[in-house]
C-alpha cells in the first residue's frame, strides 16, 4: 500500500503519513456523479478507484440481518472474472459465495435469485438511496426479508388479538332481548300446560254431548207403540194447515 506524506503550507513534510487505503476510505462514494475536472488529488484518486469497479451486481454482508441492516459494495475486477456475486451467492458470508472453480460459465451449485434492492444509506452526513441488483441463494433471501416478515407476523398477531377482544367486549355490552320489543312476526310462546288444558276441555265437551245423545236415544226407545202412534198423529195435526169450510 502506497504511503503519502502530508505537507504544510510552507512545503515542509509533516510527521504523519497517510496510506492510499485511508485516502480511498475518506473519499469513497457508493455512487459518484461529480465532475472530474473540479476535484482535488484525493478525490481524483477515489474516482479512479471507483471507475475500476463493476457496478452491474453488488456484493452484500448480511451479518446483522435480524436488525434489517446490511452492507453493500461493488465488485472488483477479480470478483467479476471469477463470477463471484453473479454465478454465486452475493452474500460474502454465505458458503455458496466462493465459486468452486474459477470458471464463470460453470453451473451454480444452488438455485439463485436476482433481486433489485432499494438501498438507503448515509454518506458524508447526507442520506442517499439507490436501486442495486444482487444475486442471493434461497437461504440468504430469507435472511434479507427476515425483519420485514417478522414485523408482518407481529402485526397480524396484534390484529387478531384485538379483534377477539373487541368481539368479547361486544358480547358483554349487548343487552338482553325483551320479548315485548319483538316484531309482529314473533308470536307469544305457547306453553305445554295451555295445550294440555285446551285438550282436556275439548274432551269434556265431547263427553257431555255424547251423554246427551245417549239420554235422548234411551228416552225414544222407552216409549210404547201406542204412545209413538199418538205422538205421530198429534204431530201430523199440528203440521196440517186449516181448511176453509163452505157456508
Amino acid at each position: 500500500m502506497t504511503s503519502y506524506n502530508h505537507r504544510t503550507a510552507s512545503g515542509s513534510a509533516s510527521l504523519g503519513t497517510t496510506t492510499e487505503f485511508e485516502i480511498l476510505r475518506a473519499s469513497h462514494k457508493f455512487l459518484r456523479e461529480d465532475d472530474a475536472e473540479n476535484l482535488d488529488w484525493n478525490e481524483q484518486l477515489a474516482r479512479k478507484y471507483y471507475s475500476s469497479l463493476f457496478r452491474e451486481f453488488a456484493l452484500c454482508d448480511l451479518k446483522h440481518y435480524k436488525t434489517g441492516n446490511f452492507a453493500l459494495r461493488w465488485r472488483t475486477e477479480g470478483e467479476v472474472l471469477s463470477g463471484a456475486g453473479e454465478t454465486t451467492c452475493g452474500n460474502s458470508r454465505c458458503r455458496h459465495h466462493a465459486p468452486p472453480d474459477h470458471d464463470p460459465d460453470s453451473i451454480p451449485s444452488t438455485s439463485l435469485k436476482t433481486l433489485e434492492l432499494p438501498f438507503a444509506y448515509e454518506e458524508h452526513g447526507e442520506m442517499k438511496s439507490a436501486l442495486v441488483k444482487v444475486v442471493l441463494c434461497d437461504k440468504c433471501c430469507k435472511k434479507l426479508m427476515w425483519k420485514r416478515n417478522k414485523e408482518k407476523e407481529e402485526i397480524m398477531k396484534l390484529a387478531s388479538s384485538s379483534s377477539s377482544k373487541e368481539a368479547e367486549r361486544a358480547k358483554e355490552r349487548k343487552p338482553p332481548q325483551d320479548p315485548s320489543a319483538r316484531g309482529d312476526w314473533d308470536e307469544r310462546p305457547v306453553h305445554r300446560e295451555d295445550q294440555i288444558g285446551d285438550r282436556i276441555g275439548g274432551e269434556e265437551e265431547e263427553k257431555e254431548s255424547g251423554r246427551q245423545l245417549y239420554r235422548h236415544g234411551r228416552r225414544s226407545r222407552s216409549q210404547s207403540p201406542t204412545e209413538k202412534s199418538a205422538s205421530h198423529r198429534s204431530h201430523r195435526r199440528r203440521s196440517r194447515s186449516p181448511r176453509s169450510r163452505k157456508i
